[in-house]
């Protein structure tokens, strides 16, 4: 399976999401390595970043519950083998799918614990719906900024179609912001009028259980 990587998530205690797009399937691919998270140590070994082509050997099935079922596939941390390139052309025609907005592309199953000033809030899935839980949109650059609320990055994102805040999880953008503010936030991003936006649902947790909706990168 070659996958062209495009979501680097921090899970804290010093494990990562690594997910991807099948470039033969046309489909979103969560590889774990022995069924587990990705270790900072995996990451380096391999160069693991957004654009990066690698190979990997499934191995065995998923056996967790969805929306996460849908991407999720063990693999054998043994079999990666990744590539010099890098890939860029994320507005380009080879490019993942994006879908035409973020309901859209959860299958119409977002929800949210509140909306404020047009802004959704706390938006999420419910834990066993059958639908993708990694989705990628296109958005003007003016469509997206950033805040902090209550010790934690935020992004406020315009879809075109609704307003969301969202927790921000991807590893490149929190490490900008660890070491310079909302500064280094903004000048991490591409230096392109368009983005290739990442969102993912982060696994069920509060009580009751809700996946989270975080925004996993941009490209």
């Amino acid at each position: 399976m070659e996958l062209l990587l495009t979501d680097v998530t921090e899970m804290g205690g010093g494990n990562y999401c690594v997910a991807g797009w099948d470039i033969a399937a046309k489909r979103m691919v969560r590889p774990l390595p022995n069924g587990s998270n990705w270790t900072g140590a995996l990451l380096g070994q391999h160069g693991i970043v957004a654009g990066k082509l690698i190979r990997i050997e499934p191995r065995g099935t998923s056996n967790g519950i969805f929306p996460h079922r849908t991407e999720d596939t063990p693999i054998d941390p043994a079999s990666i083998k990744a590539s010099n390139k890098v890939f860029s052309d994320w507005l380009g025609a080879s490019a993942p799918q994006v879908a035409a907005d973020l309901n859209t592309g959860f299958g119409g199953h977002l929800q949210w614990n509140k909306e404020w000033n047009g802004v959704k809030q706390g938006v999420h899935t419910l834990p066993r719906v059958q639908c993708s839980s990694l989705v990628a949109v296109r958005i003007p650059k003016s469509n997206l900024s950033f805040e902090e609320a209550f010790g934690k990055l935020k992004a406020m994102l315009d879809d075109g179609s609704d307003s969301y805040q969202l927790t921000v999880s991807s590893k490149v953008l929190k490490e900008a912001w660890r070491n310079g503010g909302l500064a280094a936030v903004n000048n991490a991003l591409p230096a392109t009028e368009e983005f290739h936006i990442r969102v993912g649902l982060a696994r069920p947790f509060q009580n009751p259980p809700k996946c989270y909706a975080m925004l996993n990168g941009v490209l």
